[in-house]
């Protein structure tokens, strides 16, 4: 069964799902973060929090020691520092922090929305301690509880972030623009529509990490189609997977469950667990955050390199036989027919 989540989230890693702007929400000041993945939700190093705020809301420099964290610009401007160098965001860039990355945050836009997710650290508890369970769905425009800095001292030490103290950064913030994902873990910044582009049938594939630069721990990908068919239903004996719709609408079923995304929707697929999708309408986008990343060999095999960040008018040739020749080396298990076989182009 396929949990809907208002409110609090389950305590085990099981099949859910949260409508935007659900989920476990805290007011700090005037952000509001939406909790809808922990360690515990997930039964993973896991975490994704959606945090929306106004012009001026920050959170201070500081690292997490253990945890690999992913930023993804939903709306607005966000001004993010790392190690030093000041990037501003705009909607649909990504910074990407590695584990001891000295970094912090300030909101540019009246409206400024982003997904944070974590890898393999506690750190989604912390919105608990700094701020207030909050009952509303937007922010409000008056700050009640200022963030303060004895607030952010009394951090649990099962949490994994640690407050440092930085040098001012005179420099004005850059545009975020182009950018390579480098074959180590590092920091790094990718404009929208940048990455490694891989062009299966009708979809695109962006890989805004890969398994080198997370050291193995997870990718982030944004996948982008027109509305078509749904693919085949398979399972994962060990990949968990997360789906994010961004823009457009899809459908996707759950253990037989269907499930309706919208914009700024939450589903969560653990391993073991039946799944398949379709996009709904003429152009949808969506992002996943896979753990760990070895499933990056599936996606290299099905596509082919692709110089566009949008699908071409004409789709090309859905090549699942390959994946079906090499399919030992890769976490899948098709539970049905090959997916939309009359795109699978044969091989002699």
């Amino acid at each position: 069964m396929v949990v809907q989540v208002v409110g609090k989230l389950p305590n085990e890693g099981k099949p859910y799902y949260v409508r935007n702007g659900e989920g476990e929400r805290y007011l700090f000041g005037t952000q509001v973060a939406s909790v809808v993945a922990t360690t515990k939700s997930t039964g993973d190093m896991l975490e994704i929090v959606q945090l929306s705020g106004g012009k001026g809301d920050y959170f201070p420099a500081h690292i997490h020691e253990q945890a690999q964290e992913g930023i993804v610009v939903l709306d607005g401007r966000l001004e993010v520092e790392v190690n030093g160098e000041k990037h501003l965001l705009t909607a649909g860039d990504y910074v990407h922090i590695p584990a001891g990355t000295v970094h912090s945050y300030w909101m540019q836009s009246h409206r400024t929305r982003f997904w944070s997710f974590t890898i393999n650290g506690t750190v989604a508890e912390l919105y608990s301690h700094i701020g207030e369970p909050y009952d509303k769905f937007e922010r409000p425009p008056v700050c009640e509880n200022p963030l303060e800095s004895n607030c952010l001292a009394n951090i649990p030490s099962n949490i994994d972030i640690k407050m440092v103290d930085r040098k001012q950064v005179s420099e004005l913030a850059q545009l975020v623009k182009g950018c390579a994902i480098p074959k180590e873990p590092k920091p790094y910044v990718l404009e929208s529509g940048e990455g490694v582009h891989l062009l299966s049938g009708d979809t695109v594939h962006s890989l805004l990490t890969t398994k080198e630069a997370t050291d193995g721990h997870f990718i982030a990908l944004v996948s982008e189609g027109p509305k078509g068919l749904p693919i085949g239903e398979h399972a994962h004996e060990f990949t968990n997977e997360t789906f994010m719709c961004l823009q457009g609408e899809m459908t996707l079923w759950v253990d037989g469950e269907e499930l309706h995304l919208l914009p700024g929707d939450f589903a969560y697929v653990p391993a073991k667990t039946a799944h398949r999708f379709r996009c709904d309408a003429h152009y949808t986008k969506f992002l996943g955050v896979l753990t760990p990343g070895d499933f990056e060999d599936f996606f290299r095999i099905l596509g082919d390199e692709y110089e566009h960040p949008i699908f071409p008018s004409e789709p090309a040739p859905y090549r699942f036989d390959r994946v079906i020749q090499r399919i030992q080396e890769i976490d899948l298990t098709l539970l049905g027919k090959p997916p939309r076989p009359s795109d699978i182009e044969e091989v002699s």
